[in-house]
């Protein structure tokens, strides 16, 4: 019994080590966010155009296990949020956009929850994914790397009205 009871709370330290190790917050930066991105169909996309709405930014990669795992949570909190100022724009960083236009045509044909799914090419020199929480200005106010922080779902809930 006490055996079992030392091994939960060695287990717990251990879980909570690896949380802190995998989701990393930065400062954030206060300026406007600018996004070059282009749509599924081919247009460019503006983050600029958001202003009013919290916005989350889930950047990505087909090739990554961990973002791919994270999608499903993703779309279950963009429908939880359905008819709030609340935009979630996936934003891929593949090399090649026609892997990510397959995957995102698959994606299309099982989900109807869908984000704004956006590619910027192969631009990031950090650990995905990366998870960014814009407020209605378009400024900064969150940024963590790696899993998705319980943070950030904070972060929009409490920029929510």
């Amino acid at each position: 019994m006490v055996l079992n009871h030392y091994f939960r709370l060695l287990m717990g330290a251990l879980g909570l080590t690896l949380w802190t190790l995998t989701a990393s917050a930065q400062t954030p930066n206060p300026a406007p966010i600018v996004l070059q991105a282009s749509t599924l169909t081919g247009e460019r996309f503006d983050v600029g155009a958001l202003k009013g709405k919290v916005v989350m930014l889930f950047y990505w990669s087909t090739d990554c296990a961990v973002c791919r795992s994270h999608l499903p949570e993703l779309r279950a909190n963009l429908a939880g949020w359905k008819g709030k100022p609340f935009e979630l724009v996936t934003v891929n960083v593949d090399k090649d956009m026609a892997g990510w236009r397959a995957y995102e045509k698959i994606l299309a044909q099982t989900h109807s929850v869908r984000p704004t799914a956006v590619w910027q090419g192969d631009i990031m020199r950090t650990k995905l994914p990366v998870t960014v929480v814009l407020d209605v200005q378009g400024r900064e106010v969150a940024h963590h790397e790696g899993r998705i922080a319980p943070e950030a779902w904070d972060d929009v809930a409490a920029l929510l009205p």
